[in-house]
């Protein structure tokens, strides 16, 4: 019998793990073991896997050989056109760019990995997802920049209507999660469908 792969995958900025369900449904697709550590600098109570509460960046740097691919979601509100009117009338707030320090850290190493962010953030566009191409009725756009491995963009199909009584009805049904508790949860989150389909391709590269 073939020795099962074993998937070490470090999950950065994880929130309350929308990209890490993906991630796992993807390895029990392939038929691989998988081991998920995820990181916030934030409490994340319904995190449904191994889960670190401290720093990604100084995290990253000192653990990053421990892991077979990495995975980093840094938090997106400086780049988002969603906070654009928070910052307007607040416009001394500061809001956290660790995505630039994750990017080149991971610049500098060989191992596999992909950083997820809303579509004005600056990172390449190796792969853009919405959920019109997993026929979810949300759109929710993001782009995935990919380092050390490729794969190719899926095509995009017809848009689906959004049904539901209440916005945290309408959130969970229309990206298949239900596990999050809050409103914050998610609102933060992406499909699980976006890192199942990236998944497949990065763990067989």
């Amino acid at each position: 019998m073939p020795k099962i792969k074993k998937i070490k995958l470090l999950d950065l900025c994880c929130k309350a793990g929308g990209c890490t369900v993906g991630y796992y449904q993807a390895s029990q697709e392939l038929g691989y073991d998988i081991e998920i550590t995820g990181i916030d600098i934030e409490p994340q109570p319904n995190y449904p896997y191994n889960f670190i509460q401290t720093d990604a960046v100084a995290y990253l740097k000192k653990n990053y050989k421990k892991y077979t691919h990495i995975h980093a979601s840094p938090p997106c509100q400086l780049y988002s056109n969603s906070t654009a009117v928070a910052k307007a009338r607040n416009p001394e707030k500061e809001y956290s760019n660790i995505l630039v320090e994750i990017q080149e850290f991971l610049h500098k190493i060989y191992t596999p990995s992909v950083i997820e962010n809303v579509l004005q953030a600056p990172i390449r566009k190796d792969i853009v997802l919405n959920g019109d191409m997993f026929k979810l009725k949300v759109i929710r756009s993001r782009k995935f920049e990919l380092n050390n491995w490729f794969m190719m963009q899926p095509f995009k199909p017809k848009r689906f209507k959004i049904e539901g009584n209440n916005i945290m009805e309408v959130w969970s049904n229309a990206m298949n999660i239900h596990w999050m508790k809050t409103r914050e949860e998610l609102a933060e989150s992406i499909p699980p469908a976006y890192t199942k389909y990236i998944g497949i391709n990065f763990f067989n590269n």
